[in-house]
């Protein structure tokens, strides 16, 4: 061996022994640790509301405090717990990003027992977190320098517990009262006082974990090295990549929506029936939507003796453009779609009118998820017996479903605030309750070349007109058709939550096309 290939060795093996004893006390290795569990629980206890930030940071904080746990599971029981409950909260956070693209997530906040249960869950699982952090530091300390350090952690806890004891009480005793638009606030001091106590208490459990981080620094630390599978940062991005990976395919399931029991249309209409949508066509009906009705329907409308439509209110004042109206009908454009509202009224006796809202694609959308037909209707009649229908082709063959309707409004004074009473007065005088506003939701079917369908209900004009029939027949309707126009949206959103209402915002990716309709003209004899 040549003499620099052994000074070369005998210094390589020179720096692999151990560094004085003094250098190995002021040793901390702890202090990686300490530092991510500071960083998670920072973004784990605020919030940013903005940019996907309330999903991403909550879920980094996790991982962090994780990680920050994992090296010191092996140093001391109650770190072995920290460990466990840190590994619980990363699940825990994991699970709620993955069910926010589906609408579990909303489910189970809406339910009030249960996101109390979860709530509920996780400060307990933060409040046995930070006592057992507190424990461990404590007990392992005491073995190395034979005192406890300064107790900065109990600091905190008492902190966490009197943030919790605030939030409970704000949620039993709310300084908000329901309103017209929503809620509003009885108590802006007691209101805002607890929400800033609650942030003030936060901030100093920060404050108390740094400074026990400070205090101990120098005093040396018994510490057991813990196996690492693997690596931090492959960890955290390997968490981000499975949330990612399960969000596509939540979403993707999400958004497919029934369209109800389909059957073939075959079979051809009896002769009563056939004579009846005849009789629909000489009074003034469109034929390619006569020939969408079914034997119910037909049954229904027997002894209709008139038919009529209306006009399209242009709502937008602020706008020029003309409304795009072919014939009787209502063009409307959603994107790549584009579809076609008309409206029929049906006279029957007794003054019962049977109107049909009917919307079909002349372009069906590339991207079939999330559909819905939706109405608004007037309260000046009492609306009954609602059906719906969906028609598509495939190749020749024609099928007919149903889907269910559902039913927006109808609440009694019972269930509205005084000032909904009061804002409603009219509309609970006339019906005893607010007005129905019916919608079915459901995705097209990819293999449909064409759709189409209706709603439809029974107005009770009666009493409204006197034996005479001097008075106008006015009434009025809002349509909506509303559509998933992204598959990359985040979080869900459910286009049920839309349904009979009169909005035409964008809500997520779901996006609506309206129109206004009205009927005024004198009731035909």
């Amino acid at each position: 061996m040549k003499p620099d290939e052994f000074d070369l060795q005998l210094m390589d093996e020179m720096s692999q022994l151990p560094p004085p004893a003094p250098e190995v006390h002021d040793y901390t290795p702890w202090q990686a640790s300490i530092r991510k569990i500071i960083w998670g629980m920072v973004l784990i206890t605020f919030r940013f509301e903005f940019f996907y930030l309330q999903y991403l940071l909550p879920l980094l904080g996790a991982t962090l405090l994780y990680l920050g746990y994992r090296s010191l599971r092996k140093s001391d029981p109650w770190f072995t717990l920290c460990w466990g409950l840190s590994a619980f909260l990363l699940v825990f956070h994991m699970a709620a990003d993955i069910l926010a693209a589906t609408p579990l997530l909303a489910a189970l906040e809406e339910n009030v027992w249960t996101n109390g249960f979860l709530l509920a869950l996780t400060a307990a699982a933060n409040v046995v977190l930070l006592f057992a952090l507190r424990a461990g530091i404590r007990r392992r300390f005491v073995s190395i320098t034979g005192e406890k350090p300064r107790d900065w952690l109990g600091r905190g806890l008492i902190a966490y517990l009197l943030a919790l004891a605030v939030t409970l009480w704000a949620t039993l005793e709310p300084a908000t009262e329901p309103s017209l638009l929503g809620v509003s606030i009885t108590n802006p001091w007691l209101h805002y006082g607890r929400l800033l106590a609650v942030i003030v208490f936060q901030i100093y459990l920060l404050v108390c974990i740094l400074r026990q981080s400070e205090a101990l620094a120098g005093r040396g630390y018994d510490i057991l090295p813990a196996p690492v599978c693997v690596p931090g940062r492959r960890f955290v991005l390997g968490v981000f990549l499975l949330v990612l990976l399960a969000s596509l395919p939540a979403l993707w399931l999400s958004s497919r929506l029934p369209t109800g029991e389909a059957r073939e249309v075959t079979a051809s209409l009896a002769g009563e029936q056939t004579a009846v949508r005849d009789h629909l066509i000489e009074l003034g009906l469109p034929q390619e939507l006569a020939d969408t009705l079914d034997e119910g329907e037909l049954a229904r409308c027997k002894d209709a003796y008139a038919v009529e439509t209306g006009s399209w209110r242009d709502l937008d004042l602020s706008d020029d453009t003309a409304l795009q109206t072919e014939g009787n009908d209502l063009l409307v454009q959603l994107d790549d779609a584009q579809a076609r509202f008309s409206v029929w009224l049906v006279f029957l006796p007794q003054g019962q009118v049977r109107w049909y809202h009917f919307f079909q694609y002349d372009t069906l959308p590339a991207l079939r998820l999330q559909e819905q037909f939706s109405l608004d209707v007037s309260s000046t009649y009492s609306n009954e017996d609602y059906t719906s229908a969906l028609f598509w082709q495939e190749g020749e063959t024609i099928y007919l479903s149903h889907p269910q309707v559902q039913l927006a409004g109808g609440q009694t004074a019972e269930e509205l605030t005084e000032e909904q009473q009061w804002w409603y007065e009219e509309e609970l005088k006339r019906l005893g309750h607010l007005h129905y506003s019916p919608y079915f939701s459901f995705s097209i079917p990819q293999k449909a070349t064409a759709l189409g369908g209706y709603l439809a209900y029974t107005a009770d004009a009666s009493r409204e007109l006197d034996a005479e029939n001097t008075y106008d027949y006015y009434d009025y309707s809002y349509l909506f058709l509303r559509r998933q126009t992204s598959l990359l949206h985040y979080p869900f959103r459910s286009i049920d939550d839309l349904g009979g209402s009169g909005s035409s915002r964008d809500y997520g990716s779901i996006r609506s096309a309206y129109g206004s309709f009205e009927h005024l003209a004198p009731f035909p004899q």
